[in-house]
């Protein structure tokens, strides 16, 4: 079973910095074709995480100017963290506990990646079917 850091580490890690324009980080997102995005200080440390639902919620329905707006005023604070070594199953269920699409990923203080429940569920599929294969080789062979 791949761990956290197995699915990150072939990756690049999007991220915005603190102080920009929701209309920045939304540019980055585009660019970048993510769906959130962590929201980091001068120092590199995780403030927060920013994605198309605060987009949607915080910024879209409640008409903000995206330009003037500053993204730590809308993004998501108090973020919940996965380390690097925990397994994507463990993931899921705090992701579907938490109802989040979203998971930062870090190594002792260093975040190292972003994984959507997309990527999980992809993830799981594939080991399902490296299992289902296994058991037709075994039937297979042992009859």
């Amino acid at each position: 079973m791949k761990s956290l850091r197995d699915l990150c580490s072939n990756r690049p890690m999007h991220f915005v910095n603190s102080g920009i324009s929701i209309f920045e980080a939304v540019t980055r997102m585009a660019e970048n074709n993510v769906g959130a995005v962590p929201v980091l200080d001068e120092k590199g440390k995780l403030k927060g995480i920013f994605s198309e639902r605060d987009l949607m919620i915080r910024c879209a329905a409640k008409k903000l100017d995206m330009e003037s707006t500053k993204i730590e005023e809308v993004m998501t604070k108090g973020v919940i963290l996965m380390e690097a070594h925990d397994s994507y199953e463990d993931c899921i269920k705090i992701m579907q506990q938490e109802s989040i699409r979203h998971m930062p990923v870090r190594e002792g203080d260093k975040l190292i990646g972003m994984v959507s429940m997309r990527d999980l569920m992809q993830e799981d599929m594939e080991e399902k079917k490296q299992e289902i294969e296994n058991l037709n080789t075994f039937i297979y062979y042992y009859k």
